[in-house]
């Protein structure tokens, strides 16, 4: 089940939508009223709870075959297990898995298709996959190893020739980002629709850039993307689009709801199992900082108190937690890599470097080298930037534990897992424990959390 996040009174209010069953519904009595939907998923099937990363994404096999999708890019997550598993995940789905811009590192050969073709009621339409382009340099190396990766905008333009002669509309289905998607519907001719993924927006009404519809339809299994087509002349005359949100009105279908709770059986004992308890939302839909990320932070710098810093990685997903009890299922959706936990000791000089680095892929100019999630997380940081001034130039304050930075200083600084600070994996210690541990600790001697309001990343 989905959850999503919406303002009232200014302050944050939880409503239930998604979920596969209510999906599998929907679809299903929509495609009994009409045979020309083409049903699309934007990608990371295989990631995010503790019965995927269990079983490597094998456990939501079932529940895909059942789906009645038509096809799907992976997302960066999807390659969590690496591509023999990965291939071996796609394989068991009965709709095909298309990305153009992922090759075999050592023959060069496409990993996927590059794209599909699918005619409806006489309309042929060709449907691009295009995934993440930096899974090789944001995520842990075992996730690329023996695949290489591009942005994908000649490989695009390429099956775009290819197309135009062949079909009648030309679908990008991207896990790119909103932004990239934008910026490549700018640089390639052609395409008519792209159908975005992977920076989590819910686009409510279609963004048109050089010719094409851009949307993009939230994240978590909580909405669905609805765009019409009508065709005249083998060409797209109109549209109507609506972001449905998948709420508790939708009925279920009882097939889906009982292989997921299969799924979900194996894990009774974490689902009960209550480690602690929030007096705040834990959520991650802000840029700068959230509770969610402020929970697992203080619980690392709580385990290492020699530390002077704790980080997370600015990490998107992570469905939102409501006050009261917390399970182990929990804080396994919360952090679901569950990475082992490091200390590092970096000098004033590289850590300054690591937050400049940060802000760059977060706000650069150029959305090709937007390659991350949010700004990093942290406890014990002061930071006020300024978004918008040149790279290596945004940070104006930092403070260290409320004293001033200082360059020429030695800081050690407390994180889990080979996403955070890559390139200073040769210097981690790694101490044998994970997060999940190390929060549930936390948890059990600090009492309920309770966010601290006050900002400490501030953007001026």
């Amino acid at each position: 089940m989905g959850v999503w996040i919406c303002r009232k009174n200014n302050q944050p209010e939880l409503s239930k939508t998604g979920g596969l069953p209510r999906i599998a519904k929907y679809i299903k009595n929509l495609k009994s009223q009409k045979d020309n939907v083409l049903f699309l998923d934007g990608g990371d099937l295989f990631h995010g709870t503790l019965p995927l990363v269990a079983s490597k994404g094998e456990a939501i096999i079932p529940a895909l075959q059942k789906m009645e999708l038509d096809g799907w890019v992976p997302g960066n997550w999807d390659f969590a297990y690496g591509k023999q598993q990965l291939s071996s995940l796609a394989n068991a789905l009965p709709f095909p898995a298309v990305a153009c811009n992922v090759k075999e590192q050592d023959s060069n050969q496409s990993f996927l298709k590059p794209y599909m073709i699918k005619e409806m009621n006489g309309v042929k339409l060709g449907v691009i996959g295009l995934t993440y382009p930096y899974v090789d340099e944001t995520m842990p190396e075992s996730f690329s190893k023996g695949l290489s990766f591009s942005k994908g905008v000649e490989e695009t333009r390429h099956c775009v020739e290819e197309l135009k002669e062949k079909v009648d509309l030309i679908v990008l289905l991207s896990h790119m980002g909103l932004q990239l998607d934008v910026e490549l519907a700018a640089l390639v001719e052609g395409i008519d629709i792209i159908l975005s993924g992977h920076s989590h927006d819910r686009i409510e009404k279609p963004i048109t850039v050089n010719g094409a519809l851009v949307v993009q339809a939230g994240s978590s299994a909580s909405f669905l993307g609805k765009l019409e087509i009508n065709m005249e002349g083998g060409k797209m005359a109109d549209y109507q689009y609506e972001l449905i949100a998948i709420d508790e009105s939708f009925s279920v279908d009882e097939e889906m709801e009982g292989i997921i709770a299969d799924i979900l059986e194996p894990y009774k004992k974490e689902r009960d199992n209550v480690v602690g308890r929030t007096e705040s939302t834990l959520h991650r839909m802000t840029l700068s900082e959230a509770p969610m990320d402020q929970l697992i932070t203080d619980a690392y710098l709580h385990a290492f108190d020699d530390c002077n810093l704790a980080f997370s990685h600015g990490w998107r997903y992570g469905t939102p937690v409501q006050p009261g009890d917390i399970t182990e299922y929990d804080l396994h959706t919360i952090i679901p890599t569950n990475p082992e936990m490091f200390t590092l000791e970096m000098s004033g000089k590289q850590l300054m470097n690591a937050l400049e680095k940060n802000l760059e892929m977060v706000f650069s100019r150029d959305p090709f080298k937007q390659k991350g999630g949010y700004i990093l997380r942290s406890s014990g940081l002061f930071m006020a930037f300024k978004p918008y001034n040149p790279e290596g130039n945004r940070i104006q304050k930092l403070l260290v534990g409320g004293e001033e930075f200082d360059l020429k200083k030695t800081y050690k600084v407390a994180g889990g897992g080979k996403q955070l600070f890559k390139g200073a994996e040769a210097n981690k210690t790694y101490q044998g424990v994970h997060a999940v541990d190390v929060i549930k600790q936390f948890l059990n001697e600090k009492g309920p959390f309770k966010a601290n309001q006050e900002p400490k990343i501030l953007s001026i």
